[in-house]
């Protein structure tokens, strides 16, 4: 058997499921039976789900799908239009909720505010207009780099009203990799601030911004929200956020092709240019409406939240996925902890969030607060979900036993970017097992293969995806032979997803990591999360990143980096831990090396980045580093060579 649940859903939590009401819908008894039909007949099934979301379309589309079995040639809802903003946005101001929230906020600074569903209409209208204006149409591309305002989704769901493609950026990104992307896709236009508070400070980007416009030949307009940063140098083709269109004019929704880009959002590995996955309207609007319904169970009525950045998935399918779902969204633009680790609980709160998304980084570095930063009065909140990367043991209880006091469900939620959401999830219809996940998301088909592509249970294998979604990338912007490589070449007709799963005797799956991140130790394959665990479940480590480095015996060997939350002697410490994972695992598994350090390399989302650890670590070229957020600590890892 495997590991017993630590939360179940009551009578009442199941009355009010989503993916309940969905299910009764569907004539299937439960979700095992919903999941086998939507394998066999995946057609079928999305038919329903689009019918289920009441989605608006342009035009009705000629079928549900179109060469299901051509892998990344697949087309869904050919010869349909559908506009995602229409359906988050207007949609709701015809079903009559113009005065109800819709968009909620708060800065750093404590400046905040809610925009009803008119209000927000009007505000995107009065963008589209001016973007409009200054020559920006449909299909083309416009950069937005912005930290978590307000202003990020208004720019978004403006984007998509005049079928314009948005090109997500990290709002910590530099000089080099805003250049790089913004060159790949040609955008004429970028939307950025002209600085951004952060613990406090300001962070400027107004001068960034003009050393990029003189490396993007196609670079137009910048288009800059005044956030407190420096009002010199004026740049070429500014234009102030603040003057663009004019209030009261109506703006109409681009009629867009199903398969009309909606956005370009850019993934980096180890090696290779970024790869510019392009997600369409109606996909989009589908697979993270449903998600947001089903495993995040919002819908009217709720405040949803993700503490992230706009550059990252989770925020467009936090905000675009919940409000076609029928919720509110709320948004956090500053530090998680400035100028306390409480600030977050106090923004969900004050905010009156139902869902809050967070990550497992973020959750460790709050827990450094202690319970006394927990205010003893969560509000609304119901509801947490958590991505980016496997859980440790002691930061799942800490969220829920400390946080939610063990009574709010943990909404495991793990796929990404490139399917426009989740593969794996919990929902408030199952048990939730710690660090688990209860299955695959209706309609996703995932499962885990062995080194021939056949299913596999009890031991870790490929994570795979048995069918096509409407959420799966139109292609990678300008290299559709590198999309077909990427995901589809491995097995006839099976998407192979990257990461390292396993299906234990209880039916629970976890992912062990990415699968370019395995170790071979001995012959044994394991991911870094299965060592991870086992480390983070010491009472004397904050945070761990394990990775696999070459040995002329074992083939590899495992070295574990920590961050400690004691100043216990370093020597005695690695001790004890390596003593733990060879408790634990055997002791072929045990580290060749532990390492303690004061922090481990992170994107601003709160992920920790192991490819760049270990490179580091060996010496080689770390890659990709434009996600980082803090650059300090490379030098501590190179330090431990």
């Amino acid at each position: 058997m495997g590991d017993p649940a630590v939360w179940f859903p009551d009578d009442d939590v199941l009355a009010r499921s989503r993916l309940g009401e969905f299910l009764r819908t569907t004539g299937c008894t439960d979700l095992a039976e919903l999941d086998g039909a939507a394998r066999t007949d995946p057609a079928w099934f999305w038919d329903a789900a689009a019918s289920w979301l009441a989605l608006d379309w342009q035009q009705e589309p000629e079928r549900i799908v179109r060469e299901l079995d051509a892998g990344p040639g697949t087309r869904w809802f050919p010869g349909g239009a559908l506009n995602i903003a229409d359906n988050a946005v207007d949609r709701w101001l015809r079903r009559g909720r113009a005065a109800e929230p819709a968009l909620s906020w708060e800065n750093e600074d404590g400046t905040s505010g809610c925009l009803s569903f008119a209000e927000l209409a009007a505000e995107i209208d009065r963008v589209a207009a001016g973007l409009l204006d200054n020559g920006i149409g449909f299909g083309d591309r416009v950069g937005i780099q912005l930290p978590m305002v307000r202003e990020a989704v208004v720019a978004m769901l403006a984007c998509a009203k005049i079928g314009a493609i948005a090109v997500l950026l990290f709002s910590g990104f530099g000089e080099s990799a805003v250049q790089q992307r913004l060159n790949a896709c040609e955008a004429v236009a970028v939307i950025s601030a002209d600085g951004f508070a952060r613990k406090g400070r300001i962070v400027e980007l107004r001068g960034m911004l003009a050393r990029v416009a003189e490396q993007v030949p196609s670079l137009r307009t910048i288009v800059l929200v005044g956030l407190g940063g420096p009002a010199q140098p004026k740049l070429a083709g500014e234009v102030d956020w603040a003057s663009l269109g004019s209030t009261g004019r109506a703006v109409p929704s681009a009629r867009c092709p199903s398969d009309h880009p909606l956005m370009i959002a850019y993934t980096s590995g180890t090696t290779g240019a970024p790869k510019g996955i392009m997600l369409g309207h109606a996909g989009f609007a589908i697979k993270a409406g449903t998600d947001a319904a089903w495993c995040f169970d919002i819908g009217v009525g709720d405040m949803s939240s993700w503490i992230t950045d706009p550059g990252w998935i989770m925020s467009p399918i936090t905000v675009l996925g919940g409000l076609v779902a029928g919720s509110a969204v709320a948004v956090y633009g500053g530090a998680v902890d400035y100028p306390d680790t409480g600030r977050v609980w106090r923004f969900a709160r004050d905010a009156g969030v139902t869902m809050l998304g967070v990550s497992p980084t973020l959750v460790r570095t709050l827990a450094k607060g202690g319970p006394e930063a927990v205010p003893d009065d969560l509000g609304a909140l119901r509801v947490f979900a958590s991505s980016g990367e496997p859980w440790t043991p002691d930061a799942f209880e800490w969220l829920f036993d400390t946080v939610g006091g063990k009574r709010l469900p943990i909404i495991n939620y793990s796929g990404g970017t490139e399917v426009s959401g989740a593969i794996l999830s919990n929902t408030t219809m199952q048990p939730i097992v710690s660090c688990g996940f209860a299955g695959s998301v209706p309609g996703m088909a995932a499962d885990v293969a062995d080194e021939g592509g056949d299913s596999l249970r009890g031991a870790v294998g490929e994570l795979v995806l048995r069918a096509s979604s409407p959420g799966m990338p139109l292609g990678f912007w300008g290299d559709t032979a590198r999309y077909a490589k990427t995901y589809w070449s491995s097995w006839p007709g099976v998407w192979l997803h990257g990461d390292f799963a396993e299906v234990d005797s209880a039916g629970v799956w976890y992912i062990r990591g990415r699968s370019d991140d395995t170790m071979n130790v001995a012959g044994k394959r394991i991911g870094p999360a299965e060592i991870e665990q086992v480390v983070g479940a010491h009472t004397e480590v904050s945070e761990c990143a394990a990775f696999g480095v070459p040995d002329p015996i074992k083939g590899e060997a495992v070295v574990v980096v920590v961050v400690a939350n004691t100043a216990s002697p370093v020597t005695e410490l690695a001790g004890r831990i390596a003593g733990m994972v060879r408790e634990r695992l055997g002791a072929a598994l045990a580290p060749r090396a532990v390492h303690i350090v004061a922090e481990l390399p992170r994107t601003r989302s709160g992920k920790i980045l192991r490819r760049v650890i270990r490179a580091v670590y060996l010496g080689d070229q770390p890659g990709d580093l434009s996600s980082l957020d803090n650059p300090e600590a490379i030098d501590m890892v190179a330090g431990l060579r």
